[in-house]
C-alpha cells in the first residue's frame, strides 16, 4: 500500500523552526547538489506508506526522478536479498547458525577458515578482509575472484567485529549451493515475485538489456571509463558478473516499501496474508548480539542496528527512532531503518556518489539520512497517523538463547582443563590465531570442521534450542575406552548452568 507525499510532506508547518520537512530537507540537498535526486519512504506495516521522489536523473538531466526509478541499492542487497534467503533456508531446516560454513561451500574450509560459522558470516565476526579491489588487482573475471576468496586467509581474530563483503559474498555463494539456483534466480522466485517487487532485481552484466528507468550512478573515470547507468556501480560485483551477495541489487521506492513493511509485520505480507519468515525467525536476525568487552558493537544476524552505530556519536537512523531498530546504508546513498517499536520504517534512496565517488564527494548524504529520519518520525507524530502496536517483537526468549550461547562457551573456556586432551568441544565461535601469518591450514587427513583423530567428546550448541546435543565419538576405533566419572564433571557442570538459565 503507498500514497503520494508530496502534498502530505510539504504541508507539514507545525515547529518548522525545530523540524524542516522532508520536502525541504530534499530539496535543500539537491540545490547543494548532495545528489541530482532522491526517493524518500517511511510508513507503518498495516496503513499505506507515503513516498515521493525529488530531483532528476544527473544534475544536467531534465529527467525527472519518479516513484519507479530504479535505484543501485548497494549493500541494501545485503538485507533485501542474501539475509533475508538465509532466513528462508533458515526456516526450512536446510542451513545451521553455527554449522560450519565449509560443510555447504567445501571449497571455503581451507587456509584458517575451516572453522568459521554461518552466524560468523553473518555477524561480520569471520576475520574475513573487508574487501579487495579485485580490478587493480587484475583479477577480472568472475572465476579468478572465487578462487581468491576460497583460497584466501583468515586475516582478524575471529569473534570481533570487522564489516566485511566478503562475508556476504560468501553466503550469497552458499544460498546457490544449497538452492542449485543462482542468486537472481532464487530471491526472485521466493521473495520479489510473490511480494509484488516487480521492479526489483539483479542486473546481471551479460544478460541484462539498458533501462532507462535505471538512475545512473557514477562517472567512472578508474576502471571502467564511462558512466554507469544500468550496470552496478560496485567494482567487485561488476566482475563477479553484475550478482552478489554484498551488491547488484536494482529496487524502487514502492519495493522497498512493501518489504520494509512485511519485516515490521514480523515477516507477514499483510496485502496477500502470505508468511514469508517465522516471527521467531524476524527476531532472531534482527536483534543484535550481546556486547562482549572484545566486541562492543556487534551486529545481529546480517542486519545492522542503531544502536550500534550510535555508539559513534552518529546513526544514519536519526535521534527518535528506538533502540530495537535495524535496517542498513548502501554505499550509493541508499538507506533502510525499521522500528518495530514505534511500528515505523524509512527509507532514503539516492545516487550520491554521481558525478564521483571519488575525494569523499558522496559523503555529505551522511547529513541528510538522520534528518530524513528524524522528520519521518515527526510527519507521523503530527498527523496521528493510527496504527496498531506490534508484539511479534516482544517476549522473544531470543536474550535467554543467547545467553545460554555465552554461558555454553563461558563453562567451556572455565571448566574444563586444557592439559585433558581426552574431550574436546566444538562451541560456535572458535578460536583463531590473531595474526595471519599465524594460521595454518588444517591437515588433509582431517575432514572439514573436525577437531583431530584423538577427539572423543563433541558438544555442539544450536541456537534457539534448549538442547545440548552430544555425540561421542571414541578415538582409535576403541569403543571399550573407560572415560572415567571425573571427565563427566565438567559436562554435569555445563547442563547445570544452561538448565539455571533456562
Amino acid at each position: 500500500m503507498a500514497l503520494g507525499m508530496e502534498t502530505f510532506c510539504s504541508g507539514l508547518v507545525s515547529s518548522m523552526d525545530e523540524q524542516p520537512t522532508i520536502s525541504e530537507i530534499m530539496h535543500k540537498a539537491i540545490a547543494e547538489r548532495t545528489f541530482p535526486g532522491g526517493a524518500v519512504a517511511f510508513g507503518a506495516c498495516t496503513v499505506p506508506c507515503y513516498y515521493q521522489a525529488y530531483g532528476t536523473y544527473t544534475f544536467e538531466s531534465s529527467s525527472a526522478i519518479t516513484p519507479d526509478s530504479q535505484w543501485d541499492m548497494a549493500s541494501l542487497t545485503k538485507i533485501m536479498a542474501t539475509v533475508p534467503s538465509i532466513m528462508i533456508l533458515y526456516d526450512r531446516g536446510q542451513i545451521a547458525l553455527e554449522e560450519v560454513v565449509c560443510k555447504y561451500l567445501p571449497e571455503f574450509g581451507n587456509n584458517g577458515k575451516e572453522f568459521i560459522t554461518v552466524r560468523q558470516l553473518l555477524t561480520h565476526t569471520a576475520g574475513l578482509r573487508e574487501f579487495y579491489p579485485f580490478f587493480d588487482m587484475g583479477l577480472r573475471q568472475k572465476d579468478q575472484v572465487l578462487e581468491y576468496i576460497m583460497a584466501d586467509k583468515v586475516w582478524y581474530t575471529m569473534g570481533i567485529t570487522r564489516y566485511s563483503d566478503l562475508s556476504m559474498i560468501v553466503l550469497g555463494l552458499v544460498v546457490e549451493r544449497i538452492t542449485g539456483m543462482p542468486l537472481e534466480v532464487f530471491t526472485a522466485k521466493e521473495i520479489y515475485e510473490p511480494l509484488g517487487m516487480r521492479n526489483t532485481c539483479f542486473r546481471p552484466i551479460d544478460k541484462t538489456d539498458f533501462n532507462p528507468l535505471v538512475v545512473p550512478t557514477e562517472v567512472d573515470r578508474m576502471h571502467r571509463n564511462r558512466l554507469l547507468w544500468g550496470e552496478v556501480h560496485d567494482p567487485s560485483a561488476f566482475v563477479l558478473g553484475g550478482v552478489a551477495g554484498h551488491a547488484g541489487l536494482f529496487s524502487t521506492i514502492t519495493d522497498v516499501c512493501r518489504f520494509a513493511q512485511t519485516m515490521l509485520a514480523g515477516g507477514m505480507d499483510q496485502t496477500s496474508s502470505r508468511r514469508f519468515f517465522k516471527e521467531s525467525t524476524v527476531r532472531l536476525f534482527t536483534t543484535p548480539g550481546l556486547k562482549t568487552p572484545n566486541n562492543p558493537r556487534p551486529f545481529a544476524l546480517g542486519w545492522d542496528v542503531a544502536v550500534r552505530r550510535s555508539m559513534d556519536g552518529y546513526t544514519s537512523a536519526g535521534k527518535f527512532l528506538g533502540s530495537r531498530t535495524f535496517g542498513h546504508t548502501g554505499f550509493t546513498g541508499t538507506s533502510l531503518w525499521i522500528d518495530p517499536d514505534r511500528n515505523l520504517f524509512v527509507s532514503l534512496l539516492t545516487n550520491a556518489v554521481h558525478p564521483t565517488a571519488v575525494g569523499g564527494f558522496g559523503y555529505k548524504v551522511r547529513e541528510i539520512r538522520p534528518m530524513i529520519a528524524d522528520a519521518a518520525v515527526h510527519a507521523m507524530g503530527e498527523q496521528a497517523i493510527p496504527r496498531e502496536s506490534l508484539t511479534w517483537h516482544l517476549g522473544s526468549t531470543l536474550a535467554t538463547e543467547e545467553k545460554k550461547f555465552l554461558a555454553l562457551k563461558h563453562a567451556q573456556s572455565t571448566l574444563l582443563s586444557t592439559d585433558d586432551d581426552m574431550i574436546h568441544w566444538a562451541i560456535p565461535e572458535r578460536s583463531t590465531p590473531s595474526s595471519v601469518r599465524d594460521s595454518q591450514p588444517s591437515p588433509a587427513s582431517e575432514p572439514c570442521g573436525t577437531r583431530g583423530s584423538n577427539q572423543v567428546a563433541k558438544v555442539t550448541f544450536a541456537s534457539m534450542t534448549t538442547s545440548v546435543v552430544m555425540s561421542q565419538n571414541i578415538s582409535n576405533g576403541s569403543a571399550e575406552k573407560h572415560i572415567e566419572w571425573r571427565r563427566l564433571v565438567p559436562i554435569i557442570c555445563i547442563a547445570l548452568v544452561v538448565s539455571v538459565i533456562a
